[in-house]
């Protein structure tokens, strides 16, 4: 099918759901009562969630009698387990257990986040039952009340002026991850047993095309962190449907301060490592986001400057690199470049023990 062709059948779609779909009773922002809001958070995209966090955190200390809940997918769910500003999560298996349980809360206000909308989303704005529906650039939609619609630079920036809305200003721009205390013994008790320092966190691996190294480019990558830090040790960060390819290219590299983190269930085991490490290096934002809430210096790959206008490191120890132009794949950034990103950043590292 033809880039026209697909097109086409996307907007025939948009225009049949929105036939069916897109009305609403119109309704109004009271905030003059503790208020129930719902966060859509529903894909498995472990970043946007991420960032979600600092509207969660900026809502409870500004308004603590509301009530924060997110609808968040069984892998994004992870991220806000044990977030204190959250006070409800609905795990999302299908938009019709989704719309029962949403209905029974009587939320005032649902906030949905994305551009485009599939037709699980026209389902959910519409049968959820929110008093208030609040979305991006969704004034032309009636399923919602109140559309934000003023130029933002940043995805922090959007839920800023979200925020905004409710009346909630200054927002704190740091992210959160909270893990447990014995989420991060345990990734601490796999550190120590390494023997290095510093420690630097290689994370290969990027949820969209273009945005993952390829096997090849991250090896030579990886043997690039190896020959500059001589004394460091590298952990190769991987899921358990990546563990098993990670541990091939560990094998391959033959290298003897070179680790794969085999032990890593969910996302929560990752940014253990992260919490412990002193370096990380990643093509994906996801990982970006979580070495910022640690405040870890990183050195992140992006595809292009659209990309980092809306999802930029919020952090001062962030070196960002892009590939050659005109390509967008990570796999195509300048090595001479990498190279001097990795020199760059001994600044920020411990001295070595010893």
């Amino acid at each position: 099918m033809t880039g026209s062709v697909k097109a086409t059948f996307r907007r025939s779609r948009q225009a049949l759901w929105r036939l069916l779909f897109d009305h609403k009773q119109a309704g109004t922002l009271d905030l003059e009562r503790p208020v129930k809001i719902l966060f859509d958070q529903k894909e498995n995209l472990i970043g946007d969630m991420i960032v979600n966090t600092v509207a969660f955190r900026a809502l409870k200390q500004a308004h603590p009698r509301w009530s924060v809940q997110v609808l968040a997918g069984p892998v994004n769910r992870e991220v806000i387990r044990s977030n204190p500003h959250v006070d409800k999560i609905h795990e999302f298996t299908g938009w019709w257990p989704a719309i029962r349980a949403l209905r029974r809360e009587r939320f005032d206000i649902l906030y949905f986040h994305k551009n485009r909308l599939a037709l699980r989303d026209f389902l959910l704005l519409r049968y959820a039952g929110a008093r208030v529906n609040v979305g991006r650039n969704k004034s032309r939609l009636r399923l919602f009340d109140y559309s934000i619609d003023a130029a933002t630079k940043t995805e922090v920036d959007r839920f800023a002026a979200f925020l905004e809305l409710l009346g909630v200003a200054d927002v704190d721009r740091r992210y959160d991850f909270p893990l447990t205390g014995a989420e991060l013994s345990r990734g601490a008790a796999w550190i120590a047993g390494l023997s290095g320092t510093p420690v630097i966190a290689f994370n290969r691996y990027g949820h969209r095309r273009g945005k993952l190294f390829s096997r090849t480019r991250a090896m030579q990558l990886i043997r690039e962190i190896a020959h500059r830090y001589e004394q460091a040790a590298i952990v190769l960060l991987c899921s358990p449907a990546t563990k098993s390819e990670t541990l091939s290219m560990q094998n391959e590299l033959g290298l003897p301060n070179v680790h794969t983190a085999a032990a890593t269930r969910t996302i929560r085991d990752s940014a253990a490592i992260i919490y412990h490490a002193d370096l990380v290096v990643t093509p994906d934002t996801s990982i970006v986001h979580i070495a910022c809430a640690f405040d870890k210096p990183q050195i992140c790959v992006y595809r292009d400057r659209g990309e980092w206008s809306l999802w930029r490191p919020m952090s001062e120890r962030a070196i960002v690199l892009f590939p050659r132009p005109p390509s967008r794949h990570v796999d195509d950034l300048d090595l001479a470049e990498y190279t001097q990103a990795l020199e760059s950043a001994r600044s920020w590292l411990p001295p070595r023990r010893g």
